[in-house]
């Protein structure tokens, strides 16, 4: 009998330790999908941006993490990619959707939503193409945005191909762009709602542009974190918390007292449409995870098609986008502000869920950080290398330095453009725009044209792809002007 419940006890501990390792191997291997929920959904490749980011600790003789092959092998279901798609795409940006109904009226913004929403899916479903059909025919392991970009170029006419480091550049650019344009909007997020929240306790409460250089300490303090593994805890508790704080906006939408229909505009002007588009697309940004995504899946095939991961994730959440913005816009009118949560009564609840959103977006942060850091450190921490008597001390402040000098950066291009009802649809319509619509079109254009084939299915792609481009242009030109128009005046 002793024997026996000596055999039970070591097998319930067995049991325990195996499945506490699965978790945590779980939390490491996919922590870089799961951090997309608060708005990371602009990562060239989630291996890359770890490998590139433990170089960095291995620079300032911190080493990295040992399993990093181990974990490249490890493949994810199509339900889990399917979760993780619209976990990217559900951020902070859906908070703004109301505000693009008002500037477009109630009418184009759900049209604005379902056609942005299907050729956003339709650029997705071209990306997976491209990018499975240039590592077939290059023999070469699974492509991120810029490779892609760089391969497309080289695939294309003779004089073209030149131009492949150009198309990388342009692309990693424009990630940049973007992913800085979506630290500002964070930033100025927390200014927003920590302003609330000191309304709320306190009675002499300093202006939201004293807010502003007050919390950048705050800032620093956080992109001073290294560690992959306590983000990935904040992260999964930003899930629970994001989820309960979008349950609770939903219902008051429901609940509030509705204006009536005929009192909104159901189209306004074409700068407030184009302004809309920006915003909306800010929010439906998506591109720079699909491949990551498409790697990890164990069946690939099934991110395409009509009932595909692309098609049913966007689906899905350009209904719940349509949601909040035309019951956002129905409950408030006229007076939605720069982000729905700002529309939310002082009460306990009202606050509770603006503290919540604060911490999820303040520690989200970090997140956004990360592509930034990983795109450009590598070059910087090359010529340290080639430097002679660079000692790993001056690498570790130079990391820190540049680190910081991207808060710094932050803060006064949000400080410049406080509002987000300004930040939001001028990051959207540029580069948001631009990987969006345009580049996902021109490059499948650059690899396809060349095999030109007189049939009806191709001639419709290619004539897709035009289309694309156009509009995506159109609004990234037209917008740009428009939105610093509106800043200059």
């Amino acid at each position: 009998m002793e024997h026996r419940r000596k055999s039970i006890s070591e097998g319930l501990q067995h049991g325990v330790r195996r499945i506490s390792e699965g978790f945590l191997h779980m939390t490491n291997a996919d922590r870089m999908l799961d951090l997309h929920d608060i708005g990371m959904h602009n990562v060239q490749s989630e291996y890359q941006l770890v490998s590139k980011w433990d170089e960095a600790e291995e620079a300032l003789g911190r080493g990295g993490r040992k399993k990093s092959f181990v974990e490249r092998k490890e493949k994810i279901s199509s339900k889990f990619a399917l979760i993780n798609l619209m976990k990217g795409m559900l951020g902070a940006g859906c908070f703004s959707v109301p505000l693009a109904f008002k500037q477009s009226g109630y009418v184009a913004g759900l049209v604005i939503i379902l056609v942005l929403g299907f050729l956003c899916a339709l650029c997705m479903i071209k990306l997976v193409k491209c990018a499975g059909y240039l590592s077939k025919i290059n023999q070469s392991a699974p492509l991120d945005y810029g490779n892609m970009a760089y391969k497309a170029t080289q695939a294309s006419y003779t004089p073209i191909r030149k131009l492949a480091p150009i198309s990388r550049a342009l692309v990693n650019t424009s990630l940049c762009v973007l992913q800085l344009g979506i630290c500002c909007c964070f930033y100025i997020f927390v200014v927003y709602h920590l302003h609330e929240l000191l309304e709320f306790f306190m009675n002499d409460v300093p202006s939201r542009a004293a807010l502003f250089p007050m919390v950048l300490p705050a800032f620093i303090l956080l992109v001073s974190l290294s560690s992959m593994r306590a983000l990935s805890l904040v992260s999964l508790g930003g899930n629970f918390l994001m989820l309960i704080a979008l349950a609770v906006i939903m219902f008051q939408l429901l609940t509030t007292e509705h204006k009536k229909l005929s009192d909104l505009p159901p189209v306004t002007d074409l700068g407030g449409v184009v302004s809309a588009a920006g915003a909306i697309l800010y929010a439906l940004e998506g591109q720079a995870m699909v491949l990551p995504l498409e790697n990890r899946m164990k069946k690939p095939e099934d991110m395409k098609g009509p009932f595909g991961v692309l098609s049913l994730g966007v689906g899905m959440v350009v209904v719940i986008y349509s949601f909040a913005g035309f019951f956002g816009f129905l409950a408030y009118g006229n007076d939605v502000q720069d982000s729905i949560t700002l529309n939310l009564p002082n009460d306990h609840l009202g606050i509770f869920v603006k503290a919540v959103l604060l911490f999820v977006v303040y520690s989200g942060f970090l997140i956004q950080v990360f592509p930034i850091v990983a795109m450009i450190w590598p070059a910087i921490k090359k010529k340290l290398r080639n430097s002679c008597g660079v000692s790993t001390t001056t690498k570790r402040i130079v990391h820190f330095a540049f680190r910081y000098s991207i808060v710094v950066v932050v803060f006064l291009l949000s400080y410049a453009i406080p509002r987000l009802s300004d930040m939001v649809p001028l990051v959207g319509v540029t580069a948001g725009m631009l990987l969006a619509l345009v580049f996902p079109s021109l490059f499948h254009l650059l690899i396809f044209l060349p095999q030109f084939e007189c049939r009806i299915g191709f001639l419709f792609d290619i004539l897709l792809d035009i289309v694309c481009i156009v509009i995506g242009m159109f609004f990234v030109i037209y917008g740009f002007i428009t939105n610093v128009h509106h800043l200059m005046r």
